[in-house]
């Protein structure tokens, strides 16, 4: 399936559609990512989506999952490029808040708020380059949140667990952040799936 941008009937809340000052994930082939290299609007126009709760609302305490698709040699066309995960997001005009979990293709994990406007963003955990393995395709990032705790799983291990009670709820989506020559297309979900917890 190839929808540019993603919708599958209504199923996405889109940062570029619905927010306006973001961009919209696509789906290629089977997998889903990044549209637009930044910095289309800025360097922190990241493609983002959320579940649409009128598809499925979840509940607070809830997880999102998704196996990572790599393209065969591709190491970031040096540049940086992320898959996120995002908790208990909402999207809205010119907002865009709740929590994003990044794996960056360098080899890091890190748990970042939004707050809502463009760029307007809190740091709660970063691996650092190194912290983690590179992503490979095949790999599976898992998030959850319960209550103000939030954990990060990387192929089942624990990667690490943060605690944040800002935004009390929310729907999972996805993200994508590629930047500084990183190719859209050759990074991001090739399966995701969310529920509560």
């Amino acid at each position: 399936m190839t929808e540019n941008p993603i919708n599958e009937s209504g199923a996405w809340v889109r940062g570029g559609t619905e927010g306006l000052d973001w961009n919209n994930p696509k789906t290629t082939g089977g997998n889903a990512v990044g549209s637009v290299a930044m910095p289309a609007l800025s360097r922190y126009s990241d493609d983002i989506a959320h579940v649409a709760a009128s598809r499925q609302a979840f509940p607070a305490n809830q997880f999102a999952q998704a196996t990572v698709y790599r393209a065969a040699g591709y190491t970031g066309n040096g540049g940086g490029h992320e898959a996120e995960l995002l908790l208990r997001f909402s999207i809205n005009t010119h907002s865009a808040r709740g929590y994003e979990v990044m794996w960056g293709m360098a080899g890091y994990i890190a748990i970042v708020r939004w707050n809502g406007a463009l760029g307007d963003f809190t740091v709660l955990f970063d691996s650092g380059v190194g912290g983690v393995p590179v992503p490979v395709d095949g790999d599976v990032l898992r998030a959850e949140i319960v209550g103000s705790t939030i954990k990060v799983y990387r192929n089942g291990a624990l990667v690490t667990t943060v605690s944040d009670s800002t935004w009390l709820g929310g729907q999972p989506g996805i993200g994508f952040w590629p930047v500084d020559g990183a190719i859209p297309g050759s990074y991001g979900w090739k399966q995701f799936a969310a529920g509560g917890l």
